[in-house]
């Protein structure tokens, strides 16, 4: 099936700070739970705190070293190779933050991104990609209102075979 990626960045590839979106952009919140929801969705510990519930109409997994981890609704995986096994069977959508992706990078087969032409201070990053490993299959630009004004586009990539 597959580990897809899913995340929105700035032009410095910002997509956190102190554990929380420097941006507000609905368009971008439609496209996630658009793409996310009725799937497997894996975050960390951190960004779980953040959201601070379980994501409805998708199954959650929250990545942790702690052992002693727990919350209501979600399930705790403590080796992201676990994550990798559940791909075999079904699609996951991996979600964040930082270290989640740093894991998961090497795994996927599909991103979908969320650009955002803008700066924002940030404490956290995307890491690196090697985008000559990837083809763009689609893209989108989004929307721009009084709710959304930040110029945005949405692209989906996926790695070359």
């Amino acid at each position: 099936m597959g580990i897809s990626m899913i995340w929105a960045m700035d032009r410095n590839q910002v997509i956190g700070k102190d554990n929380a979106l420097p941006w507000r952009l609905p368009n971008d919140m439609k496209h996630f739970i658009a793409e996310t929801r009725g799937k497997t969705v894996v975050m960390g510990r951190k960004t779980f705190e953040s959201i601070g519930s379980p994501l409805p109409k998708r199954r959650n997994l929250v990545l942790t070293r702690n052992l002693e981890w727990k919350a209501e609704g979600v399930e705790t995986v403590h080796d992201f190779t676990d994550v990798v096994k559940m791909a075999e069977h079904e699609v996951i959508m991996i979600i964040g933050g930082s270290e989640v992706y740093r894991l998961a990078l090497p795994y996927a087969d599909k991103l979908i991104v969320t650009y955002i032409d803008h700066e924002f201070e940030g404490t956290d990053y995307f890491p690196e990609v090697d985008w000559n490993e990837w083809t763009p299959v689609s893209e989108r630009e989004g929307i721009l209102d009084e709710q959304n004004t930040y110029p945005h586009r949405f692209v989906t990539y996926q790695r070359h075979a």
